[in-house]
């Protein structure tokens, strides 16, 4: 072998050799990238998951004002933001306005029930309403100033769209297309708050905690309980009312009365079983007496109500539960 063929066979390894190294560089400085776009990938998802949102002093005006004293006051931040509040995929309140609603229903008609066991169930049912429906929690929200600190967005999809806001897409889990979001009233948006603050209350405080709440908060308030009963017949219902009790028949008898023949007259009317007076009422004629007489005699039974009850909800130990005497209910059916 001379030595011009010893200097290419020389050459051509030196070649083969830089080649080798440099592509053995680029895949590591390639893979070491890799890891590091990895890395601050990860570090920015970690980020944003122990990034908290700012709690507005509103909030904690709001927690304050209503003794809340949430161990998480980002659970109050999420009871006041509605599923319609469009921004960051934010936790909403939808889940706690269910457990909410649920806790109002439960304790409201536990008390109603044994404050007034004489109580039809429809007329129990509409006082549910008048302590906890829609109107009375918005009424209570915006009293309280939950106005001030829930968030909703009053838009529409096609509002959404014009305003270059992106809209919530179907759930592909599932595979069925989102409904389409309806307009949101402030009035929905407090009521579902004030629901959603019980159900995070229920959650964070426990069930004696929310039962507090809704004890200081709704129960507390004047209800007119005559305004819950609707009776369209007194004298039948008083009359199947007495047979049921196995009491003598309601008489209806004219107390008194002045200016008959006069342009305003007044008449007063008794209805009694037996010897005992069941109710009275006046009128400008004897037939209005009379119906005022008996729906005064069915509202005096039905309204009577039931002293130093105790709650089953307080019953939380094995002692109280040993001494516990439940409260008498009646058996008021729901139609006379």
């Amino acid at each position: 072998m001379n030595l011009i063929t010893r200097r290419r066979m020389l050459f051509t390894n030196n070649l083969l050799i830089t080649k080798h190294f440099s592509r053995k560089n680029s895949s590591l400085s390639t893979k070491d990238a890799e890891d590091t776009i990895d890395t601050i990938n990860t570090e920015d998802t970690k980020d944003k998951k122990n990034t908290k949102e700012k709690i507005p002093s509103t909030l904690y005006s709001l927690s304050a004002r209503l003794n809340l004293n949430f161990a998480n006051q980002n659970l109050l931040l999420q009871a006041v933001t509605h599923k319609n509040f469009h921004e960051n995929d934010l936790l909403t309140n939808e889940g706690l306005q269910v457990l909410g609603n649920h806790a109002l229903g439960l304790y409201v008609a536990e008390y109603l029930h044994l404050k007034y066991p004489l109580l039809p169930l429809p007329c129990i049912q509409q006082a549910i309403t008048a302590y906890c429906g829609h109107l009375t929690l918005t009424v209570i929200g915006q009293e309280v100033g939950l106005q001030y600190v829930v968030r909703w967005n009053n838009f529409t999809d096609e509002e959404l769209f014009l305003q270059g806001k992106e809209i919530p897409k179907k759930n592909k889990s599932v595979g069925k297309s989102r409904e389409p979001v309806q307009r949101i009233t402030q009035g929905t948006a407090i009521s579902h708050a004030l629901k959603a603050i019980v159900g995070a209350l229920y959650i964070d405080k426990g069930p004696q905690s929310a039962r507090q709440f809704i004890h200081d908060h709704i129960l507390s308030r004047d209800v007119n309980m005559q305004d819950v009963i609707e009776i369209r017949e007194p004298k039948r219902e008083l009359s199947a009312l007495m047979k049921r009790l196995k009491r003598p028949s309601p008489i209806s008898r004219l107390k008194s009365e002045t200016g008959r023949l006069s342009y305003a007259p007044a008449f007063v009317v008794g209805v009694y079983s037996g010897t005992e007076q069941l109710g009275e009422g006046f009128g400008s004629s004897v037939k209005m007496a009379e119906f005022r007489a008996g729906k005064n005699a069915l509202l005096q039974y039905y309204l009577k109500e039931a002293r130093d009850f105790t709650l089953p909800s307080i019953i939380d130990s094995h002692e109280k539960q040993a001494t516990y005497i439940p409260t008498k209910v009646g058996d008021t059916p729901p139609r006379l």
